[in-house]
């Protein structure tokens, strides 16, 4: 039986001054949502400056210049939402901000929210709170405090701290390695001037793209591109395309140690594969059988079978062609449960694939995917993803390039996989003894 799946996509509906504009259409959404995304390529030096610049812009414009006073006008918006975040894609980093709201069919006298939210968006964005030329001192200090104790809180989450140390670790003098947030010291060192400079930069010369989701009409957009005018643009850079084939001559071993009782293990490989690569479809399937969930063949065998491991499951990096695999276990199973990981590797390189594996991947897949047009923001991410990788394609030739992978596809893939770095969180008595 073939099920019919709604199309969704994101039409580009206009491009200027190093703007890209684009429409997904959907009627099932009571809501509109506007995101903009600055894109930056990662730089130690600048790292910090984006990371702090998003939060200072949210705090408030000339004319709200106050959290009390922005949070009354949203609430005058029908409790419109504004969110502020600062994300990494590959060796971009990305600047984003975002706006949520009732649609307009469903307010009282059809009130034209999307054109007033869609001003106030571009105002928090290009007229912030100003002292002297310079961002608002108070504000300043209170978010590079918060700065920093984001940087410092990394560490809080061992599972995901080891994740991300292990690709650094993999990428250590490329771009990729600078942490989104970028590093303490940097943070510490922020002035002022320095960030109005990095801010000034960000809008003149960023590409920036920009999404609005739901059920809009095509004057109602147009009055919203209009709006980007006052940004002053010029010198637009390019997206960085990062290197994804490497050569890899020896495995390094890194070992961390901390106050843990339980040790994290990551193997980190290249996958040899561009994100915008017809391979990337078996890669994809690869990595969920590997370890994409409870079918996966490191959760069936390192955690149920070996009971070696709290956890254990694969990530990829799409836009570096990175693969980690990580295991929570006891620090006395390291080489054993490291063997096992690589065991299964191997059993997929020879073809050791069952169809209940290749099954419930794909099964997976297809739920996630479904699941994903039913929040906005979800689908917002994928198409970022996608065309921040140049890779045209919408949701369901997405997924029908999914379903369409075979198991030859799968083991000529594996075949690419190369091992890179071995990292080991461990506890510090076990550096001691």
């Amino acid at each position: 039986m073939v099920i019919k799946r709604e199309s969704v996509s994101a039409v580009k509906v206009y491009e200027k001054n190093g703007i890209s504009f684009f429409h997904i259409q959907s009627e099932k959404f009571k809501t509109v949502r506007v995101d903009i995304f600055f894109i930056e390529p990662l730089n130690k030096d600048k790292a910090v400056c984006n990371a702090i610049i998003p939060f200072l812009l949210k705090r408030g414009s000339e004319r709200y210049p106050d959290q009390q006073k922005l949070a009354m006008r949203l609430e005058e918006l029908y409790g419109a939402g504004l969110g502020a975040a600062v994300m990494k894609k590959g060796e971009n980093q990305i600047i984003h901000f975002s706006a949520d709201f009732v649609s307009d069919q469903y307010t009282v006298g059809k009130t034209k929210l999307f054109d007033e939210i869609g001003s106030l968006v571009i105002e928090i964005i290009t007229k912030p709170v100003l002292e002297d030329g310079l961002f608002n001192n108070n504000y300043f200090e209170q978010e590079k405090g918060n700065l920093i104790q984001r940087i410092k809180s990394r560490v809080n989450d061992k599972m995901h701290y080891s994740l991300q140390r292990c690709m650094e670790e993999m990428c250590k003098g490329e771009p990729f390695a600078v942490y989104e947030d970028g590093d303490e010291e940097g943070a510490k060192a922020l002035t002022r001037e320095k960030v109005m400079e990095d801010y000034v930069t960000l809008l003149r010369e960023s590409p920036v793209y920009v999404y609005i989701s739901g059920n809009v009409n095509d004057n109602e957009i147009k009055t919203f591109v209009n709006k980007f005018d006052s940004l002053q643009r010029s010198n637009i850079r390019s997206i960085v395309v990062p290197q994804i084939k490497k050569d890899i001559t020896e495995v390094k071993r890194i070992e961390e140690p901390m106050d843990i009782s339980q040790g994290k293990l990551c193997l980190g490989f290249r996958t040899q594969t561009e994100a915008n690569s017809p391979d990337y479809y078996p890669l994809a399937i690869y990595n969920g059988i590997l370890g994409g969930g409870v079918q996966s063949k490191l959760f069936q065998n390192v955690r149920e079978k070996e009971s070696m491991a709290y956890f254990a499951f694969s990530r990829l990096e799409k836009f570096k062609g990175l693969m980690v695999v990580c295991s929570g276990i006891d620090i006395s199973n390291r080489e054993k449960a490291e063997n096992v990981i690589m065991e299964q590797l191997k059993a997929i390189e020879n073809g050791d694939i069952s169809d209940f594996e290749m099954d419930a991947t794909k099964k997976t897949f297809e739920t996630g995917i479904k699941s994903m047009q039913d929040n906005q923001g979800a689908m917002v991410d994928f198409f970022l993803s996608q065309h921040i990788s140049n890779v045209n394609e919408g949701i369901d030739t997405f997924l029908d390039r999914l379903l369409e992978v075979e198991k030859q596809d799968i083991v000529k893939i594996s075949e690419r996989i190369t091992p890179d770095t071995v990292y080991f969180l461990t506890s510090l008595s076990e550096e001691n003894s």
